[in-house]
């Protein structure tokens, strides 16, 4: 008897690395308090996971984990992200160029790796695509600028390839458990 090998797509793959890394950033979050009572925008130093666009000039979408040390949230830089457990690799692109990889992580682009064209967030408050910020404290939050944002019910980070098909992931806004819908 033959059973055949269940494949798995690359929008699971996405998902699932999506999925990883919140985690990730939620558990260090809880290890790594940010609060600093002499710095009064030391709430944009959270640990978030953020999407992005690629330059117009690549296209795509891709996403950082990162801690903002200075609190400019607008420059991220490689030292701000944390490494992949797996392989010690920056969660951390030049805006998609593949040019500069060396030390960075690729599951970050997720257009090139796996063909996600498109990604909606129930809980956006940003005029950026959206992020997911992670306290010590075990609080969730959406927007970290001027206009801080705790999540206060399930959000829904959906991920759509080129067919359309799609995928979700919820993150619980009282427990901060992260799942596949």
């Amino acid at each position: 008897m033959i059973i055949p090998k269940k494949q798995i797509s690359k929008l699971n793959l996405a998902t699932d690395k999506i999925i990883l890394y919140l985690n990730y950033a939620r558990y260090t979050a809880h290890i790594d308090n940010k609060f600093d009572i002499n710095n009064k925008e030391w709430q944009k130093k959270r640990w978030t996971l953020k999407f992005l666009n690629c330059d117009k000039s690549i296209g795509g979408l891709y996403y950082l984990v990162y801690s903002d040390t200075y609190g400019d949230t607008a420059h991220y830089k490689k030292t701000d992200t944390l490494q992949d457990p797996l392989n010690n690799k920056y969660l951390y692109s030049n805006a998609c160029r593949e040019d500069t990889l060396n030390d960075k992580s690729r599951h970050i682009l997720l257009t090139k790796e796996y063909g996600i064209e498109r990604i909606n967030i129930s809980c956006n408050t940003t005029a950026t695509i959206g992020q997911i910020s992670f306290g010590y404290d075990g609080k969730i939050y959406s927007e970290l600028g001027k206009n801080i944002k705790e999540i206060s019910k399930q959000c829904q980070i959906q991920l759509f390839d080129e067919r359309n098909n799609s995928t979700k992931i919820a993150v619980e806004a009282k427990t901060g458990y992260i799942h596949k819908i």
